[in-house]
Formats: structure tokens, C-alpha cells, sequence
């Protein structure tokens, strides 16, 4: 069933046929890429100009998981508020973009779960590299990188449901 059909009252589609949502989800998936892809060179400029002890990698690991919920936080909020002005800029209309309704809602829960279920996986596969006697920073590589992939997923799986349907 098309997503004309099923809400044909939905005043958030502009011309181009994306809602706010979606403007919102793409930014943020948009953001995410380039937050991630600047911490995979950071990290893996600093990783190999240093040499580790097993104290230090520990806390390296840590400073990096940090640095990245800093960079990423930061980007995503500057960016949502530059697409919410950008969009009150073009549309001139003073509706809230925060509003959500129950189609909203539920496309966030299950997309949540998507995001869980991806990292769950990794979180097991990253207890097992530890199991199988991989070092910790196999670990946290396997930790980070189903992070970002669960993220991605996540904002994809939005992406997806906004266009299909729920």
C-alpha cells in the first residue's frame, strides 16, 4: 500500500515528496558518516604513532570511545539545528518539526530494535573474540566499529519505514 494512500492528510510532505522526518533521518545519517569516517582516521593516526601497554591500550580504547560520543553528539545536534532552520528558511511555515504521531513513534521503535539487535550481535562477537583469547583491542574494534554499523542501520531502517510504510 502506498504511504499516499495511508496518510493522505500528512501536511509534512514538501514537493520534493520528503517529510521533515525524513530530511531529519538523511542529515543525521549524512552527519553520522562523516563523524564516523573522521574517527576512523584520527584513531587510526593515533594507534599507530603509539606503542601500548596493556594499561595504556585500555585507556586509549576509552579516551576513543569518548572522543567519539563527543564528536557525534555535537555534529548531530549543530546539523538538526541547521536542517530545522534551513527548513523554516524554505517552507516559511511555523509548524513543530518535533511533533511526532503514533506513525512516528512506532517507526522509532522499531528501527531501536533494529539498532539493538545489530549491536547485540556484536556485543557477542566481541565477548567471544575475548573468549577465544583475541587481545582487548580486537575487542573494542569489533565494539566500535558494530557501534557504528547499528547506528547506521538504525537511521536506515528509519529511512526505510518512512518511504515503505510501516
Amino acid at each position: 500500500m502506498a504511504r499516499d494512500t495511508i496518510y493522505p492528510e500528512d501536511k509534512n510532505d514538501n514537493e520534493d515528496g520528503l517529510a521533515y522526518q525524513e530530511k531529519s533521518v538523511i542529515v543525521s545519517l549524512l552527519t553520522s558518516t562523516l563523524v564516523y569516517a573522521l574517527f576512523a582516521v584520527l584513531v587510526w593516526q593515533r594507534y599507530r604513532a603509539e606503542s601500548f601497554d596493556a594499561a595504556s591500550v585500555l585507556v586509549f580504547w576509552g579516551r576513543a570511545l569518548l572522543i567519539l560520543i563527543g564528536m557525534q553528539i555535537l555534529f548531530q545536534v549543530v546539523a538538526q539545528i541547521l536542517l530545522a532552520i534551513s527548513h523554516a528558511i524554505v517552507t516559511r511555515e511555523e509548524e513543530d518539526p518535533a511533533f511526532e504521531d503514533e506513525r512516528d513513534k512506532l517507526i522509532e521503535l522499531k528501527s531501536t530494535r533494529n539498532q539493538f539487535i545489530v549491536f547485540g550481535v556484536g556485543f557477542l562477537l566481541a565477548a567471544a573474540a575475548l573468549a577465544f583469547g583475541h587481545s582487548v583491542t580486537v575487542m573494542f574494534v569489533i565494539l566500535i566499529a558494530f557501534l557504528i554499523i547499528a547506528q547506521l542501520f538504525g537511521d536506515v531502517s528509519k529511512l526505510v519505514y518512512y518511504r515503505r510504510g510501516v
